[in-house]
């Protein structure tokens, strides 16, 4: 589907993360998943608190170009900002991208 630039994040509703659809990189990372929460939040991504042995982790999931860009770029601050001295910061871990078909 072939979207136009000025529609709106709402317009596409993103339905809570599922363990299923975790990728299998990302459970290996984090190890067994526990149970996984839902914050309240935008539109332009789900957002999963995954809840493991090893701790919290942060899993955000887009749709979309324009929002899988805005999302990358997150993930490369949250990187990159670490290095800045006396700053703190959730640290980024991982970010995958799986292709669509259809």
């Amino acid at each position: 589907m072939e979207r136009k630039e000025s529609e709106t994040a709402a317009s596409y509703y993103m339905h809570p993360i599922i363990v299923e659809e975790i990728s299998h990189s990302m459970k290996k990372y984090v190890k067994q998943i526990e149970k996984v929460t839902f914050p309240k939040q935008g539109c332009t991504s789900d957002v999963g608190i995954l809840h493991t042995a090893k701790g919290k982790y942060v899993l955000k999931r887009t749709k979309g170009e324009k929002y899988r860009k805005w999302l990358y770029r997150e993930y490369y601050v949250l990187k990159n900002i670490r290095a800045l001295a006396d700053f703190q910061s959730p640290s980024a871990y991982k970010f995958v991208q799986t292709a669509v078909i259809g």
